[in-house]
């Protein structure tokens, strides 16, 4: 290329690339920040939306600790052969409510229930005989062996439980279905990011049926380490709790 060439060529293009750079700038490092991962829905998907009143709850990955303790009891496959580590019976429980538990770096799924109890859980007795499997997954999976993302995936009711209650135009929402809440958005979560207020439906809980949902945290110690990790308001945990979300399609 000749220097002529390369004058008439790159100098422009740097030109352009400069003011490419300076432009977004003035509009402040917050909405930088904002819309560099934000999936908001704009108006004309909202206008598509259908609009429902929701409350919710919050669940988590449950950390616990080994226990080798004459009463620990061990994590049981569906065959009832043992695939995990021992947990005191309160952890044990907690665990099996939750649903999920994260043990000496291994994280293990609900996979069922079967006889005979492994112990008792006054708080839920169906827990009692809950099995077990290993997930590959840091956080374990959801309804379809899809991992769960914290504070990004949520319990529905998918029609799938015994409690099943249609809440969306006279049906359910389906795996994947996204949901708007406009008081998520703009939440700073625990890693500095800001959440852009959609969701998805992607897990399914014994009591996650109508109009209420369940938010996965992430992992906690229990429920005071989960509320604390908990960046939502709208999160009230009972049914007067309610708020305004919008289902996507």
């Amino acid at each position: 290329m000749s220097k002529s060439s390369y004058y008439e060529i790159i100098l422009p293009l740097m030109l352009l690339s400069m003011l490419s750079a300076c432009g977004p700038a003035s509009e402040g490092a917050g909405h930088s920040v904002r819309s560099t991962n934000s999936s908001t829905p704009d108006n004309a998907r909202l206008a598509e939306a259908t609009r429902v009143e929701l409350w919710a709850t919050r669940y988590y990955l449950y950390a616990a600790d080994a226990n080798d303790t004459p009463n620990s009891i061990p994590l049981r496959g569906m065959d009832d052969r043992v695939i995990g580590p021992r947990l005191t019976p309160t952890d044990w429980c907690n665990a099996a409510i939750e649903g999920s538990v994260r043990v000496e770096g291994m994280t293990y799924n609900y996979a069922g229930v079967r006889d005979p109890a492994q112990t008792s859980c006054p708080a839920h007795r169906p827990s009692e005989k809950v099995r077990w499997t290993a997930s590959e997954h840091e956080f374990g999976v959801g309804n379809s062996s899809n991992p769960l993302v914290p504070f990004r995936t949520i319990a529905c009711d998918q029609g799938t439980v015994q409690r099943s209650e249609t809440w969306l135009n006279g049906g359910f929402a389906r795996f994947g279905q996204e949901v708007y809440i406009p008081a998520a958005e703009g939440a700073v979560l625990p890693d500095g990011s800001v959440h852009d207020g959609v969701f998805v439906c992607g897990d399914t809980g014994g009591l996650i049926f109508g109009n209420h949902i369940d938010v996965f945290v992430g992992s906690a110690t229990g429920e005071r380490d989960a509320a604390r990790a908990d960046p939502f308001d709208f999160i009230g945990s009972s049914p007067s709790s309610l708020f305004e979300a919008y289902i996507l399609d």
